[in-house]
C-alpha cells in the first residue's frame, strides 16, 4: 500500500483500539467461566461522522492531486448518501477509499477509470480490480460489499438500492468483520496493518474537521445481557440500561447498545431500531437526524422481555401484574400511564405501557 501523506501521519489524538483474537471458548457451564465480553472496537454499521464537505475539505488541506475524473467533491457526496442508504459509515468508507487509490492517484491494479475505488477485485495475484460504468456503480459496490463484510443478516434481497457488487456473495459468512478493527488479514486485505492504516486515516479526517474520534463499542449486534434497566421519574430523567435520554445524545445508545441496525426517517425525526434488545429509539437533529450520532433523543419503545422498569414490569406480563406493580396507573389514549409528571403546567407522560390482549406489548419512554 502507499504511503500515507503528512497530514494523516500526525499524531493521533486517541489510541485506536486493537481487537484481541477471538479465542474458541468453552461453554460456561463446562468450562466453570463466565462468557469472554464482546469486543470492543469501531463499528463499520453506523452514520457518518462527516459531511461531504467536511469530507472534501479535508482532502483539499492534504495538497493531493487527484487523478480521478470524477470530482473530490462529488466523491465525498456519493459516500456519505450511499452509506447513509445501506447503514454503513461513508466516511470511513472514504478513508479506505484513500488508502486503496492511493488518496485517489491510484496506479497498479486499480485505474482512474475504474470507478473502482475499494480495490474491490484487486488481489496479490490479480492482473486487475474490477472496473465499473460510472463513480454511482463503482461507491455503491464498494458500500453494498462493506455492509456483507459488517451485517450478519446481509442478504441481497435486502439491500437499500439495486445490487452493484457482484462480490457480494462471496463474503461468507456475512458479517464475519462487524469492527473495522478486524479488517486486513484475509478479511478484505491480506495485510495485517490493514484496519489501522484505514483508521489511521479516518482519525485524520476527523481531528482536521475538529470532531473527537468516538470512544470503542461492543460488537454491533451482540445483545447486551438481561436484565436491561427502564428508569424513570416524574420529573423528566429517563434512562435505558445506562444511557440518559435526556443529557445524551444517540452516541449515548451506541456506545451502550451498539450501532443500531438501522436508520429510518419519519416521524418527524429518524427512527434507529436494536432488534436483538426489541428497542427503537426516535431522534431529532437540526440537520439530518439519520446522518449523525449527535441527534436527541425524544422517546423509546422496548418490546423485549429482556427490559425491566424499576418495579419489575417487562414486555409480556399480564395486566393484572402492570395493575399490582402499578396501582395509580391509568388508561389514557389507549395506553397506560405509569409515571406521570407535569409540562407547561399540564399532566405528561413519563413512562406508558402499551397493552394488547391482556399483556404489555411494549413500554414507552416519553423524553419530552
Amino acid at each position: 500500500m502507499r504511503s500515507i501523506p503528512r497530514l494523516a501521519r500526525r499524531p493521533l489524538t486517541w489510541a485506536v483500539t486493537a481487537v484481541a483474537v477471538l479465542l474458541a471458548a468453552l461453554p460456561a457451564a463446562a468450562a466453570g467461566q463466565t462468557p469472554p465480553p464482546a469486543p470492543l472496537g469501531t463499528p463499520v454499521l453506523g452514520a457518518s461522522f462527516l459531511g461531504p464537505s467536511q469530507i472534501a475539505a479535508w482532502y483539499a488541506a492534504t495538497g493531493i492531486r487527484s487523478r480521478s475524473p470524477t470530482g473530490v467533491a462529488r466523491i465525498a457526496r456519493l459516500f456519505v448518501d450511499e452509506g447513509l442508504s445501506q447503514g454503513v459509515r461513508g466516511d470511513l468508507a472514504f478513508a479506505q477509499a484513500m488508502l486503496e487509490t492511493g488518496y485517489l492517484r491510484f496506479g497498479g491494479q486499480v485505474l482512474p477509470a475504474d470507478h473502482n475505488f475499494g480495490g474491490i477485485g484487486a488481489c496479490d495475484s490479480c492482473a486487475r480490480g474490477l472496473r465499473f460504468p460510472d463513480p454511482e456503480t463503482g461507491i455503491r459496490a464498494h458500500i453494498q460489499h462493506l455492509w456483507a463484510y459488517a451485517s450478519p443478516t446481509a442478504d441481497p434481497a435486502a439491500l437499500a438500492r439495486p445490487l452493484a457488487d457482484v462480490r457480494f456473495g462471496r463474503v461468507q459468512p456475512p458479517g464475519k468483520t462487524p469492527l473495522w478493527e478486524m479488517m486486513g488479514g484475509g478479511n478484505w486485505a491480506t495485510g495485517p496493518d490493514y484496519a489501522r492504516k484505514v483508521l489511521t486515516i479516518w482519525t485524520a479526517m476527523l481531528t482536521w474537521n475538529g470532531v473527537a474520534p468516538p470512544l470503542p463499542v461492543p460488537v454491533p449486534g451482540a445483545a447486551p445481557q438481561g436484565p436491561l434497566l427502564v428508569r424513570t421519574s416524574a420529573a423528566g430523567a429517563a434512562n435505558l440500561a445506562g444511557w440518559r435520554l435526556r443529557r445524551e445524545n444517540l452516541a449515548g445508545g451506541v456506545a451502550r447498545l451498539g450501532a443500531p441496525a438501522s436508520r429510518t426517517r419519519g416521524g418527524g425525526g429518524c427512527l434507529a431500531r436494536w432488534p436483538a434488545v426489541g428497542a427503537a429509539i426516535l431522534v431529532r437533529a437540526g440537520g439530518d437526524p439519520c446522518a449523525s450520532d449527535g441527534a436527541v433523543v425524544r422517546w423509546a419503545r422496548v418490546s423485549s422481555p429482556i427490559w425491566r422498569t424499576q418495579r419489575g414490569l417487562a414486555p409480556g406480563d399480564a395486566l393484572e401484574r402492570l395493575r399490582d406493580l402499578y396501582p395509580k396507573a391509568r388508561l389514557r389514549a389507549g395506553r397506560w400511564w405509569l409515571v406521570t409528571g407535569r409540562r407547561a403546567g399540564a399532566p405528561a407522560p413519563r413512562l406508558r405501557a402499551e397493552v394488547r390482549a391482556g399483556r404489555v406489548r411494549a413500554l414507552w419512554v416519553d423524553v419530552g
